[in-house]
This record gives structure tokens, C-alpha cells and sequence, in this order.
């Protein structure tokens, strides 16, 4: 029971890692547009299937990308960034902080380099920009360790071109043909080297008390459901993946609150409700069989996807609680 509770909790930290918590995107540095009120990152969406999807329409994508390029700006109550991941180019829109994020990725290939991004999206739009960078204003790490920041050299300069996206029913709209961004790259110093790892030290500081995996699939496209509890707080991750023709989307949902998964003492029946951006309630319920089901109107609030259903006969769900 508790190893099967622990892979639980290692696939619910993959989800999250990337577009979460105190886990965003370790290592990557931060581009951000002087418009925003505040200092973001630029996330790549989680691995998974997702950059599988994207090689079946050309050659594959560089899990460990040399460099990162693009800019961060705000439209329509949303961070929009734009940027580069291995040879491909996302979109990603999202709102919130630590503890409460909704993010959609919207990816394609095209044009990666430093200088240089371009891509089709579809009919939501298109990217075509350069890069000029600034003449004073390349950072780089004053320290000779290569830990954190000082892993990277950031070059500031300004993006110029034409922006174009638009949303899902219009949710978000941006149409731009400046922004100040940056292009970062490794530190030749550090180059070959590997920092220390974190994280190693998890379990440590969080004991899970119930762990809830739901997952749904429908030909290539996947959505999942993880809910973690712990004494203190729970972590809710609720995720989807589609494919539309070269365009792939990624959709997040990241939320913890102090909530409980509700079971019976025979761990035969369970309650769900969090709160938002979630909504309604999930029920889960195991029979005599071997067989369960997992039912109700739980939905969840993903940029462009609002009322996302998170409960049906088509995914299947697995409850654990440790002895």
C-alpha cells in the first residue's frame, strides 16, 4: 500500500514540478517584459507526452535546449509568455502565484533561435520577431561558482516583429510588434558541469495521509487528475493534453489549500470538493468486484477551457491511503 501511495506521490511532483509550487522550472531563468508588474518565468511545459507528439511532425525535440529566448507580457488579466523549448516555440498563458495557477501552453514548430522566433499556431495566430540585444545590459553571474543564476549569461535587448494570438473564444488577445525580452544561455564556465540536485530530501518533510490519481484518455489526447493530502495542506494538479493537427496544448491547474479527500473507514467510497478553481464535487466509489467508478459535476477552470469535467465513466481512478 504505501509503495503503490509513493509512486502516487512521485507522478503528482512530475505534473507539478514544472508550472508549480516552489518547483518552477528549477534552473531557468527569468525573462520578463518591463510592463509586467512583476518578475515571472518563462515555464516549459512538462515533459510527458507532449514533446512526443510534437517529433511525430518533424524532427525530434532537444530535450536539453542550449539556450532560452523570448519576453513576458500582460493582456486580458494574464501573463502571456512567449518563448523557446528545444526547437520549439509555445505560447503560455497563465494567472496566479504559488499555491493557486492556471497555465495553457500552446506549442508548435517553427524557427528557434536566440535571435530569432517564429511559428504558426493555427488558426489562434502566429509569431514572427527578432532579437536585438542592448548594448549595456548583458548579466552575467559575478560569482565563480556555478549554482542558481550564475549558471547563465542573460543578454537584455527587444524583440521586433509581429505578434499575433488569440485565444479560445477570445479569452485572450494580443497583438504586439515590440516587446523587451532576453536571451539566456549557459555560462561557458559551467558548461559540462551539473549543479547539485534538490528535492532529495522530500519525503522528509511531507507524508502523505491519502493520494487520489485519476486519469482519463481518449486516442492520443490525456487528462489526469492527482490529489495529494498531507497533514497540513492538499495538493490538487489536474492536467490535460490534445493535439490539434501540428499544434499541441497543454493545460494546468495547480492548487493547495488545507482540504481532505473524505473516505469511509472500509475505503470504499471518497468525496472530493476544492474549491477554486475547481468546482462541484467528485465521488468515488469501490465495489465487491474489483471495479469503482468515479462520479459527479467536479470540473476545473483552465485558461481557454472553462468547466473542464474531471469526473465520467472514461477515467479511471485509483485511491490510497497508507496503514
Amino acid at each position: 500500500m504505501r509503495a503503490r501511495l509513493a509512486i502516487l506521490v512521485l507522478l503528482a511532483l512530475g505534473l507539478s514540478a514544472a508550472l508549480a509550487g516552489s518547483a518552477l522550472a528549477k534552473g531557468h531563468p527569468r525573462i520578463q517584459d518591463r510592463r509586467a508588474a512583476s518578475p515571472q518565468r518563462l515555464l516549459p511545459p512538462p515533459r510527458s507526452r507532449l514533446l512526443d507528439r510534437l517529433s511525430q511532425h518533424g524532427k525530434p525535440v532537444s530535450p536539453a535546449p542550449a539556450f532560452r529566448s523570448g519576453f513576458v507580457l500582460q493582456a486580458d488579466g494574464y501573463e502571456v509568455g512567449v518563448s523557446t523549448f528545444g526547437s520549439a516555440v509555445f505560447v503560455e498563458v497563465w494567472r496566479g502565484r504559488r499555491g493557486k495557477r492556471v497555465a495553457t501552453s500552446y506549442m508548435a514548430r517553427g524557427i528557434a533561435r536566440p535571435e530569432r522566433l517564429q511559428a504558426t499556431f493555427g488558426h489562434f495566430g502566429k509569431v514572427k520577431m527578432r532579437f536585438r540585444a542592448s548594448r549595456h545590459r548583458t548579466w552575467v553571474g559575478r560569482r565563480r561558482t556555478c549554482r542558481g543564476a550564475n549558471r547563465f549569461i542573460k543578454k537584455h535587448g527587444v524583440f521586433r516583429g509581429n505578434l499575433r494570438f488569440r485565444g479560445e473564444h477570445g479569452y485572450v488577445t494580443v497583438r504586439v510588434h515590440r516587446a523587451r525580452g532576453a536571451v539566456v544561455v549557459p555560462a561557458p564556465k559551467c558548461l559540462g558541469r551539473r549543479g547539485r540536485g534538490g528535492g532529495s530530501g522530500f519525503f522528509g518533510f511531507f507524508e502523505p495521509r491519502a493520494a487520489l490519481l485519476s486519469v482519463a484518455r481518449e486516442g492520443i489526447d490525456a487528462s489526469t487528475l492527482v490529489v495529494l493530502e498531507s497533514r497540513r495542506n492538499t495538493q490538487f494538479v489536474a492536467t490535460t493534453e490534445e493535439t490539434r493537427g501540428r499544434l499541441a496544448i497543454f493545460r494546468i491547474a495547480v492548487l493547495r489549500k488545507p482540504s481532505r479527500i473524505r473516505t469511509d473507514e472500509a475505503l470504499t467510497t471518497a468525496k472530493l470538493s476544492p474549491p477554486a478553481p475547481f468546482h462541484g464535487t467528485g465521488r468515488y466509489r469501490a465495489y465487491a468486484d474489483g471495479s469503482n467508478s468515479w462520479s459527479g459535476d467536479l470540473s476545473v477552470d483552465f485558461p481557454g477551457a472553462s468547466r473542464f469535467p474531471l469526473t465520467g465513466p472514461s477515467w479511471e481512478t485509483f485511491l490510497e491511503v497508507p496503514f
